[in-house]
């Protein structure tokens, strides 16, 4: 149990206080040879007590310090949460959440969409926007029903770059040392966003393990290991392979009430199909 500083000073000083009282009374009961003179060499005057109290200033300074350190990171854990509670209800994030979940439930109900989405998130060999996606993009949004050609797709890159701030967010939370103790108190939907984030998370790995160019000129970090540090503060049991992923996407009963494309069944193992 934590003792308070001030209580810790009390304690110190009074010990230091009662040490040095005792000190002659117990000189007197020694022999008279044990000392030339009792007095002199206990006290040796003041010199003794002012020591002593020094030291035990040296203690209570440490016991303060350690409490007013505790105080900061609490103070500072506090901070955290409503800095990222704000952020993340605030009406001007809501629109970016909006935007980042159609993206992503574009994704869900068409794999050449997420395989593209994957590729849009390194600088190099990204792939052009797939035409067939094209009905599908306007179904789920009724702001692109009457768009086409480059207008649609200026929309949709619209959409993506709500999503580059969405994986911002998530990014930043999991890199806070006080993320546990935040996500303790607010939660930010994280269940929600999980499967269909780890569906990017997956197709931009292969990428990135499949392609030296991209791991020469690429060097952000990886959606997978933000969601891992997620996942670990979180509770999530840790999905450590892709075979783990790709189980963990198919039989997940909300990307199955999304309609799930069933191209994405094809990368489980043989096992399992």
């Amino acid at each position: 149990m934590r003792v308070p500083a001030k209580i810790a000073a009390v304690v110190v000083m009074t010990a230091i206080l009662m040490v040095w009282a005792a000190a002659y009374p117990l000189a007197q009961l020694l022999p008279n040879e044990a000392f030339s003179d009792p007095f002199g060499p206990v006290y040796n005057g003041l010199n003794v007590l002012f020591t002593a109290l020094a030291f035990g200033g040296v203690i209570i300074t440490l016991f303060f310090q350690a409490d007013e350190a505790r105080i900061a990171r609490r103070e500072a854990v506090e901070r955290s949460i409503y800095e990222m509670f704000q952020t993340f209800t605030s009406l001007e994030f809501q629109t970016v959440k909006d935007s980042a979940y159609r993206v992503l439930l574009t994704a869900v109900k068409d794999k050449s969409y997420a395989e593209f989405l994957a590729s849009r998130l390194f600088v190099v060999e990204q792939q052009g926007f797939p035409s067939a996606s094209a009905l599908l993009v306007r179904s789920l949004d009724s702001k692109k029903k009457d768009l086409d050609g480059e207008a649609l797709v200026g929309a949709d890159r619209d959409d993506r770059l709500m999503l580059d701030n969405m994986l911002n967010f998530f990014n930043m939370l999991a890199q806070r040392e006080s993320s546990g103790t935040v996500i303790k108190h607010c939660d930010f939907a994280y269940d929600w966003w999980r499967p269909v984030l780890w569906i990017l998370a997956q197709l931009q790995l292969q990428r990135y393990q499949a392609s030296p160019t991209i791991q020469h000129y690429c060097k952000n970090p990886l959606v997978s290991a933000t969601l891992k540090t997620l996942d670990e503060a979180y509770g999530h049991a840790p999905l450590k392979t892709a075979d783990d992923v790709w189980r963990y996407i198919n039989d997940h009963p909300k990307l199955r009430d999304f309609n799930l494309d069933p191209e994405y069944k094809k990368l489980l193992p043989p096992t399992d199909m």
